[in-house]
């Protein structure tokens, strides 16, 4: 009996060794020893980001990470070209306007989501067996408050509010092929009667509106310019905003304009997997361990994107400069307006733009 008490005891004790503190069995942690994955991301603070929160946590694992900086239009300008050799990344950020382009031009392998369970915290829209969803920004007009004080104008509540002439000279807008281009697009359209399928009223609005200077969404001009007061306003996600308050550029603020019945608009980053990737399994260790809570919520305190994981959506709303900069409560973020892609046509658009805007 004393023996058979033991042995019990024994295998109780393995048991207790395999249990997470939650009461969850601990899954083998995999290895990747010899593996080298290639992230294709945009550079700069968004790489360092990638790298000292995600990248080292498959460099504990024995992978050796390398990173390709570029824009998503990018990225597939350089698959593009490699097509028929071995593709120059294993996976790539990549955002809403151009996926279509990565599947429809075969880029992608399917993802064995059994290996991403993080994906349980998303909404099922927000990921498929192509791509999973990584974070979301939050387009407006990012403005000058004591600017907009002075003058008299009012904070914006449309995208047609930037036309005010009081504004005039003082206002950039996202140049073609930038990652809110496409959104601030369609902003401006709605709000001079056009949608996604009409965007004719909003390249008008745009040159009407005579921008300063159309960015690229590089970063460091923009936060010069609004913390010298050359720019007042622009049509950015409202994580710029949040970056330059930790910059002490305190006097902007973002706005969540009117989109007909909705408020605010949001652009969703993905990550997807490159087709025949020697390294397809570290990359599903990387994109899980992305949009893992811990990640998710880093990242929207310190780089302004909002988090899909909705279990870090919940501790961020604690947070004061979150709550006065982001829609973050759930009724909030099911009110916000979603581009319909399927009325979308890059190509056209991009055409019309230099016929209409880059041409004098």
């Amino acid at each position: 009996m004393s023996r058979r008490v033991m042995w019990t005891a024994l295998g109780l004790l393995g048991l207790l060794s395999l249990l997470a503190p939650g009461g969850a069995v601990w899954a083998e942690e995999p290895r990747f020893d010899g593996v080298t994955l290639r992230v294709a991301t945009w550079g700069g603070g968004n790489r360092d980001f990638v790298r000292d929160k995600v990248g080292v946590e498959l460099e504990k694992r024995g992978a050796k990470v390398e990173y390709v900086a570029g824009s998503p239009p990018e990225n597939l300008a350089k698959l593009i070209a490699a097509r028929g050799r071995p593709a120059p990344f294993d996976v790539v950020e990549m955002i809403d306007s151009v996926v279509p382009d990565f599947v429809e031009g075969g880029f992608l392998q399917k993802i064995d989501l059994a290996n991403v369970p993080n994906t349980k915290t998303l909404k099922a829209f927000q990921y498929d067996d192509m791509k999973v969803a990584n974070w979301v920004t939050e387009e407006g007009v990012v403005y000058n408050v004591e600017k907009f004080k002075e003058l008299g104008v009012p904070a914006p509540v449309k995208y047609s509010d930037i036309l005010n002439p009081k504004l005039r000279g003082k206002v950039i807008f996202p140049d073609v092929g930038t990652g809110g281009w496409v959104h601030a697009i369609v902003g401006m359209s709605m709000a001079f009667g056009g949608s996604e399928a009409n965007i004719d009223p909003g390249l008008t609005a745009i040159k009407d509106l005579r921008p300063r200077s159309y960015f690229s969404g590089s970063g460091e001009t923009e936060y010069t310019e609004f913390k010298n007061g050359d720019i007042w306003a622009a049509p950015m996600h409202a994580g710029w905003a949040i970056q330059m308050h930790k910059r002490g550029i305190t006097h902007v603020k973002s706005s969540h304009l009117q989109m007909g019945q909705k408020r605010g608009m949001v652009k969703h980053g993905y990550w997807g997997v490159i087709k025949g990737s020697p390294a397809a399994r570290a990359a599903e260790y990387f994109i899980n361990t992305y949009i893992s809570t811990d990640v998710q919520e880093y990242m929207t305190k310190n780089r302004g994107l909002v988090a899909v994981n909705a279990e870090a959506q919940k501790r961020l709303l604690g947070d004061p400069l979150l709550a006065e900069m982001l829609l973050l409560k759930p009724e909030e973020i099911a009110n916000v307006y979603v581009i319909d892609f399927s009325k979308v046509r890059l190509p056209d658009w991009t055409d019309k733009w230099n016929r209409m805007i880059a041409r004098p």
